[in-house]
């Protein structure tokens, strides 16, 4: 069964929970992809802390010591991803790339340490493997199925602020940089949380 062009772009653009679709680069190129492009040129274990590099949202911490002492026990754990699974998904989505599968990219926008067990990571994988399924049965076409899950726990915020009832304190930025409930101790930026979150 071949589907046609309009219902491919719908089922691409479509955005299941968290979901996202794969775009070949020949069809979109803006400012970001090209200062992407160059910093990704530029790669490596410490770029994210290069001024050229860092993203806007990158946390600031109190203490260069606790951040150094984060980011030593970081670097004695294994890797969460091992190299032969990047090559192995290089060589999918190039494929994909040239008209040859689908990708389906699932997973939940932001999660918190309370919401992280077996349980809920075991129901959002059986819905990925249910729409690839259908993926697969109407385009007759492979399906590269990429989960955004067990490890979403920072997120953006517009301010770097929040005030409630006259206190003003930082912003949760997600458990991987600061606890949501609203107390100074909380709201710390505290770099030993990518140790909790890995």
């Amino acid at each position: 069964m071949n589907l046609s062009a309009s219902i491919t772009a719908f089922l691409l653009a479509s955005g299941f929970t968290g979901g996202a679709a794969f775009v070949p680069s020949s069809l979109t190129t803006s400012p970001q992809t090209t200062r992407l492009n160059a910093a990704v040129k530029e790669w490596s274990p410490t770029s994210w802390t290069n001024d050229d590099v860092v993203a806007k949202q990158m946390p600031e911490y109190e203490s260069q010591e606790e951040l150094e002492d984060a980011i030593q026990t970081l670097n004695k754990k294994a890797p969460l991803v091992f190299a032969g699974e990047v090559r192995r998904l290089h060589d999918q989505l190039a494929q994909v790339s040239q008209g040859q599968g689908f990708v389906l990219m699932g997973g939940d926008c932001a999660e918190s340490f309370k919401e992280f067990n077996v349980n809920h990571i075991r129901d959002t994988f059986q819905v990925m493997m249910q729409m690839a399924l259908v993926l697969t049965f109407g385009s007759s076409q492979p399906v590269v199925k990429i989960g955004r899950m067990a490890g979403q726990f920072a997120k953006p915020r517009s301010e770097p602020m929040e005030e409630i009832d006259g206190v003003s304190l930082p912003s949760y930025r997600g458990d991987n940089i600061n606890m949501e409930e609203f107390t100074p101790e909380a709201r710390r930026n505290n770099p030993h949380l990518m140790v909790d979150a890995y």
